[in-house]
């Protein structure tokens, strides 16, 4: 189970780089469309969640990714390498997470339990010699990777991305306390998988299924059928999909879930609120750090 959220609050979300050839997002992460006008608003759960309150917002994603990239270019700059950030897409399209499995009618009918990963973003427009000054030795074992020159100057090992996303967060991160929330985030979704009011709701879910064709102890399982992880999209992974969200609906398992699962965050932010409230300053901090760094430009 994909935990976007975790990520968020370790910053991670403002810390990927354009084109940086990574894993594509994972099912929580997931950018769908509506599928004509009977389809239901795409549901979130992981920005809804009480721990996403010590997430970066996505506007605050945002401004930090920019002034990444206006370090990013002074750095380059200093190589004598011109470049111009890709301004990214804007994102207009609501999304559905898959935090408590499929739960967007119009995706099931459409892709079955297969992720929208949409297109993957534009990398940096640069000569492959300044695509080493770019990303420097990223991806290599410490202590194995030769050092990369650049017209006689030594290139940041990490480059001047890297070095430009490490400089904002060696300054304004707070890894302690990020991770405190990552723990939540993650032990709370595991915890709410023994909350009595859910393993219910996942019994009448199964019931559900049972009454439609399908046999499955839990909404955890149909995603992880090897017969719907190939490449093409069944008609039976469509139809078991449908039946899926269809049942999650009838037995109210998705709001359920969620109602447990924020009881259950409530009382570990309670005993962490100290540390929490470290790490919402750390955030603000590094946002106005960016805001400046923007406006200088």
């Amino acid at each position: 189970m994909c935990l976007a959220l975790a990520a968020a609050l370790l910053g991670c979300s403002s810390g990927s780089g354009p084109g940086t050839g990574g894993a594509p997002a994972g099912p929580s992460e997931t950018a769908v469309t509506s599928d004509g006008p009977a389809a239901k608003p795409q549901v979130t759960f992981a920005d809804r969640l009480p721990i996403a309150r010590y997430s970066y917002t996505a506007d605050e994603a945002a401004v930090i990714e920019s002034a990444q990239q206006v370090l990013t270019k002074r750095c380059l700059r200093t190589f004598g390498i011109t470049y111009k950030p890709v301004k990214p897409e804007d994102d207009t399209s609501p999304s559905a997470d898959r935090r408590y499995g499929l739960s967007s009618a119009s995706e099931a009918a459409r892709l079955g339990y297969h992720p929208d990963i949409g297109p993957l973003p534009a990398g940096p427009d640069l000569p492959q010699d300044a695509l080493r000054v770019f990303y420097g030795n990223r991806g290599a074992e410490p202590g194995t990777a030769e050092k990369v020159v650049y017209k006689g100057r030594e290139v940041p090992s990490n480059g001047c991305f890297g070095h430009s996303v490490a400089q904002l967060a060696k300054k304004y991160d707070a890894p302690g306390a990020a991770e405190v929330a990552r723990v939540i985030s993650t032990q709370s979704y595991k915890d709410s998988l023994t909350d009595p009011s859910v393993m219910d709701a996942f019994r009448n879910w199964s019931a559900c299924m049972r009454s439609s064709g399908f046999r499955y102890t839990t909404p955890l399982e149909p995603a992880n059928n090897k017969e719907f992880q190939g490449k093409d999209i069944s008609a039976k992974e469509k139809e078991t999909a449908r039946a899926d969200v269809r049942c999650k609906e009838n037995t109210d398992l998705l709001d359920i879930w969620f109602k447990a699962e924020s009881a259950l965050q409530k009382a570990e932010i309670d005993k962490n609120s100290k540390t929490l409230q470290e790490l919402l300053t750390a955030h603000r901090q590094k946002t106005e750090a960016a805001r400046r760094i923007v406006a200088e430009g």
